[in-house]
């Protein structure tokens, strides 16, 4: 993409999306649907200014840093370190069940399909990976993150993803020569990420805030903190994690010095954040719709159908399973619902490699498609539908979880 094309791609692409948005928010839906519907016409489905068959791409990459920041965002002014931490016991309860119950609908599809041993893991795996993307802008929307229920979900995604992902990167090693040493290096590449944030936040935060205190040069906090975003969110995808987990876990961390979550610091992020950045994120997800690609066959009906079903089910009783209130369960269960963005990359991947064939590629777009134009508004009903009966606070920070 020459360079003054980037241009064009980007300008329309945030004022479709503006436009777009404030008609989505005038119907009473939440208004970043609007980004998402925008890259759906400016991608392969309509006009097709959008191409997101390769990863690398300009506006890709441009898009990926709207990610980050989303998630750096969450971590950085949205959630308490502390209060995520306390609340591990029910993020790990709903996180797993987030995990085994698509995994094991998604293998006993592939297997009553036909699928050999390694395809049909392959499509319990990518059932377990939410997009958390989706829920976190919606909760945003409603300023609804920092609740109980909204950092339930955030860690229990986190850990889908963690568990998830792993799985994914660690499949095809099982199935080759040397598969075991290649499968515990990668282990090890995801506990050495693990260990250096416990490091950098243990022994490294107060350090560099009390040096960038010295420093003369303009925004230098902003300068550092962007910085450590980039390098913790390639760290934690060189892990095979995602970008999200290194973005989520250095917003929890610099948040936690007192110097560095000045409300300047937090004007300059949330400008060039959702001014710029999370729109065309926003945008990128909807032009991975290929709408022209999806076809119905009964395995792609019975797929979508128990997929969605069964992320629905993870959440709903996740929720219960971990002590959360009743009223609750239903935006627990929308929550769980969305697939992720990177899934698609991922399940191309699985197609290149053998693992799998076109029709689960197809299958996991039409359940993409479903989930993440269907859950900003199911959930912000859910959510409606807890604070009418009463459970869900007024106030967005209260204190349980």
């Amino acid at each position: 993409m020459a360079s003054l094309e980037l241009f064009l791609v980007v300008g329309a692409s945030l004022l479709v999306s503006l436009v777009l948005s404030e008609a989505i928010e005038r119907l009473g839906e939440p208004g970043f649907l609007g980004e998402i519907v925008a890259g759906i016409l400016l991608g392969p489905s309509v006009l097709a200014l959008i191409g997101t068959t390769d990863q690398t791409s300009p506006f890709i990459l441009i898009a990926t840093i709207g990610g980050l920041l989303l998630f750096f965002d969450a971590g950085y002014q949205q959630i308490s370190l502390d209060q995520l931490l306390a609340a591990f016991r029910p993020v790990l309860i709903i996180g797993l069940s987030g995990v085994i119950l698509p995994f094991v609908v998604g293998y006993v599809i592939g297997t009553f399909y036909g699928f050999g041993l390694e395809a049909s893991l392959y499509l319990g795996l990518i059932l377990s990976v939410t997009s958390v993307s989706i829920v976190v802008r919606t909760l945003l929307a409603l300023d609804k993150l920092d609740t109980q229920y909204g950092r339930w979900i955030l860690g229990a995604s986190a850990v889908d993803d963690i568990i998830g992902l792993l799985g994914i990167s660690l499949l095809p090693l099982f199935f080759v020569a040397g598969g075991t040493g290649q499968t515990l290096s990668a282990l090890g590449l995801a506990v050495l990420f693990f260990v250096a944030l416990v490091v950098f936040y243990r022994f490294l935060l107060d350090p560099i805030a009390n040096l960038l205190a010295n420093f003369q040069v303009d925004e230098a906090d902003f300068i550092a903190v962007l910085g450590l975003l980039f390098v913790f969110g390639y760290a934690s995808n060189a892990a095979n994690l995602s970008y999200f987990i290194g973005a989520l876990a250095i917003g929890l961390i610099v948040s936690t010095n007192k110097r560095l979550e000045g409300k300047d610091l937090q004007s300059n992020v949330y400008g060039i954040a959702y001014g710029v950045f999370i729109p065309l994120y926003f945008v990128a997800i909807g032009a991975r719709m290929d709408l022209g690609a999806l076809t119905i066959s009964s395995f792609i009906v019975v797929f979508a159908i128990f997929g969605l079903l069964s992320n629905f089910a993870a959440g709903y009783v996740g929720n219960l399973l971990a002590g959360g209130p009743r009223e609750h369960s239903l935006i627990f269960g929308f929550a769980l619902l969305p697939r992720s963005e990177s899934g698609i990359a991922i399940v191309a991947l699985g197609v290149t490699q053998g693992i799998i064939d076109e029709r689960i590629f197809v299958a996991y777009l039409v359940v993409f498609v479903i989930s993440v134009l269907l859950t900003p508004s199911l959930l912000k009903r859910a959510v409606a539908r807890a604070e009418a009966s009463g459970s869900v606070p007024s106030s967005t920070n209260d204190s349980s979880g």
